[in-house]
């Protein structure tokens, strides 16, 4: 036998080999690709899923917040008129009062002023 061809058989035997390696690993790399692709897929899927569970409650916990949001206002805005009315109804009975007694009111006024300058004194000292 001659030494060439042996080496040669070799080469070839080494050859094949790599060529079988190399043929392993890149189905395994195209396996462990389209295992990732999937795996990812299947997330994505899980995400969506979720969202898609998740998308009515937010829905409708911002309905029940804008719903309340209006009804604070409504009931602001009604107390406010109502604070109004009842401070127009005051102003109205005062100035009738004051046009009535405007001896008495004068009175009442001194003695108020008298009252609150006598607390104020008393504060600062």
């Amino acid at each position: 036998m001659n030494t060439h061809s042996t080496v040669e058989k070799i080469a070839d035997k080494a050859e094949n080999a790599t060529d079988k390696l190399a043929g392993k690993a890149e189905r395994s790399v195209e396996s462990a690709r389209l295992y990732a692709n999937e795996a990812l897929d299947k997330a994505d899927a899980k995400v969506r899923s979720l969202r898609e569970d998740v998308k009515p409650a937010i829905d409708a916990i911002s309905a029940r917040v804008q719903d309340m949001a209006a009804r604070s206002k409504a009931a602001a805005a009604e107390t406010s008129a109502q604070t109004r009315d009842k401070l127009n109804e005051y102003t109205d009975k005062t100035s009738a009062y004051v046009a009535e007694q405007p001896l008495k009111s004068m009175a009442i006024a001194a003695a108020a002023g008298a009252a609150l300058a006598i607390l104020l004194g008393r504060r600062r000292g």
